[in-house]
């Protein structure tokens, strides 16, 4: 008897999973809008102290395309978090076991940014596949602790991604307490104690999937995720608290202390530099032009260096730093120039969110430094941007100012629609050939200048050509003349530039037929939706100005036509055009380039004909 029920165990365990991963169980509600439906997910992460805990993940996902990434497992660790052993299996679409992962698929890799010299940060990876839509891959794995920085996030969903059934568990000592706060969805955890530990319970089921739109709010404003914070954590001999965001600042203000001291040359080059000047505004710049112009930013992240900054005599001696040693150095600048500053931690990137007031969490990946008595941010990482200017990565968005009384909410100035401005003059000269003369002057500022800016910095005149061409529409165009010139003081940046096009329009018969505008037209406009759930939000507004000269071949007057127009936005500029005959050349005005322009033989009406359906 006891031979037969060893005998049956694996029989019984491969039912329940050709039932449990099953496609063909999926209810119909978990399908629509779904390149993916999470079968069963199991997240269980044990504290015991506040430096060292255990995550232990199971997941079983259903792809039917491959516009997902759940066939991949990435996992990063370094040398406080340790990864146990990886196991999964595949299955195919009626839940039949195909095979177990090796270990020799599993690949273990440095997880170096491009920007670092240094990391101790490593990543293992696997990637699943099979050759026939839908399957199931289940991945199992164990993670160990010992330098507590923040709890995980329970991230219960992605776009276009169902859930069937997920559970997120978190086990504590009697002692401890975390805070949790739920985004986009109702719900709380279930608590009890078990053995003397305290268990927090979360779980969900059948959640649709959510489509992903252009020009949605952002991810924290739409998919459902559990954010989970410690009381108390531990990285290498720090302890800090994340009861409230006082006290996250109060332990990222004892990581800073005492690592702003400057060397006596350089408190002498600070004097120096900053003789003569009366104002905090001009020390400032001239300070801030100081560290571009003598640092670097590289990453150098080693253990608690990933919260840490190097002090300052370290970037004065090696002339580098990551953004939290960069901002340091600035302030140490400012202090011995009498200019008190605030590092601030902020989220880098599109996808922000606001900050509870009553909820504290690890939401950060950048450092910046502001200076309060003039209401200036500093960009320490930057090397070319003016003062007082962060860039489109940080604007408009709740960062942590970390004071001497512990951390404070701020907010980064907006980048407002006007102040991303591009005007642009285009000049073209038609020959009978079809070949065509195209140069171009814009002048740029705001966030449509940090491109240019940044290129012309970086890049050598033959790779700035190369880049250029990349955003080129124009086929077969080539350079004779192309400048960039970015302001010292403001953000903005002057372009200049001529092309030879060999074809630069279509010839039918008399007719020649040429884009309006052949350098700026509007391209990223999103597929019709007209079952839309989210609403429109413009996370960058800008405006843009373009005026075309166009010099037709001897011979040729000019007629326009309005290819079919959307509504005009509220408040924009119609598209105008003016005919010279002092000059030969049409001048049009667009908003929106929507057009197209077409040289007729002389004896057709002088004058620009407009027609609109």
């Amino acid at each position: 008897m006891r031979f037969t029920l060893l005998l049956l165990l694996p029989c019984l365990a491969a039912a329940q999973d050709e039932a449990a991963y099953n496609a063909y169980n999926i209810p119909d509600t978990l399908l629509t809008g779904a390149d993916a439906v999470v079968r069963s997910r199991e997240m269980t992460f044990t504290v015991s102290s506040a430096d060292n805990a255990v995550l232990h993940e199971k997941r079983a996902v259903t792809l039917f395309n491959g516009k997902s990434d759940y066939n991949k497992l990435i996992l990063h660790y370094d040398s406080f978090n340790k990864i146990g052993k990886i196991r999964g299996s595949l299955y195919d679409a009626s839940g039949q076991f195909i095979r177990d992962i090796e270990k020799k698929e599993v690949k273990d890799q440095s997880a170096i940014s491009d920007f670092s010299i240094y990391e101790d940060s490593r990543v293992r990876y696997l990637e699943v596949n099979h050759d026939r839509y839908p399957y199931t891959v289940v991945f199992e794995y164990d993670m160990k602790f010992h330098d507590l920085r923040g709890y995980p996030t329970w991230d219960i969903q992605s776009y276009n991604t169902a859930v069937e059934n997920s559970v997120c568990r978190f086990v504590l000592s009697r002692n401890m307490k975390l805070y949790h706060k739920a985004l986009n969805i109702n719900i709380s955890p279930e608590e009890k104690i078990e053995d003397g530990d305290q268990i927090y319970e979360w779980r969900v089921h059948n959640l649709p999937a959510i489509g992903k739109e252009p020009y949605a709010p952002s991810a924290y404003d739409l998919l459902p995720c559990v954010l989970i914070s410690p009381d108390l954590f531990q990285a290498e001999r720090y302890t800090g608290s994340m009861a409230s965001w006082k006290d996250l600042g109060l332990f990222q203000f004892e990581l800073s202390k005492g690592r702003d001291k400057l060397s006596p040359q350089l408190k002498s080059t600070v004097r120096e530099l900053t003789a003569g000047l009366t104002t905090e505004k001009e020390k400032i710049a001239v300070l801030y032009r100081y560290l571009q112009q003598n640092t670097r930013y590289v990453s150098v992240q080693l253990g608690i260096g990933g919260w840490q900054p190097f002090d300052a005599n370290y970037v004065e001696k090696n002339k580098f730093g990551d953004c939290k040693a960069l901002s340091n150095f600035m302030k140490a600048l400012l202090k011995e120039a009498g200019i008190a500053s605030n590092p601030a931690l902020v989220k880098y990137g599109d996808d922000c969110m606001d900050l509870s007031d009553n909820f504290a969490t690890v939401a950060f990946n950048h450092m910046i430094l502001y200076v309060p008595s003039q209401s200036t941010w500093l960009e320490c990482t930057s090397s070319s941007l003016p003062p007082n200017y962060l860039g489109s990565g940080t604007d408009d968005r709740e960062v942590l100012l970390i004071t001497e009384q512990g951390g404070k909410i701020a907010r980064t100035p907006a980048l407002p629609p006007a102040g991303n401005l591009k005007r642009s003059f285009t000049d073209i000269t038609l020959q009978n050939t079809g070949e065509a003369v195209v140069a171009v002057r814009s002048t740029l500022s705001g966030s449509l200048h940090e491109w240019y800016r940044g290129a012309a910095e970086y890049y050598t005149p033959e790779e700035l050509q190369k880049e250029m061409q990349k955003k080129n529409p124009l086929p077969q165009a080539y350079y004779a003349k192309l400048n960039i010139l970015p302001s010292k003081d403001a953000p903005e940046a002057g372009l200049e530039y001529e092309m030879r096009v060999p074809q630069f329009g279509s010839k039918a018969g008399k007719r020649f037929f040429l884009p309006v505008n052949p350098v700026n037209a509007l391209r990223e406009i999103p597929p019709a939706n007209e079952k839309r759930v989210h609403p429109v939000a413009v996370h960058k507004g800008f405006v843009e100005q373009d005026t075309v000269l166009l010099h037709p071949p001897e011979g040729y007057t000019v007629k326009v036509f309005l290819r079919k127009i959307p509504a005009f936005p509220p408040n924009s500029a119609p598209i105008r055009a003016r005919w010279s005959n002092r000059t030969g050349a049409c001048c049009l005005f667009a908003g929106w380039k929507f057009c197209r322009c077409a040289c007729l033989p002389i004896g057709t009406p002088n004058g620009a004909i407009f027609t609109a359906t």
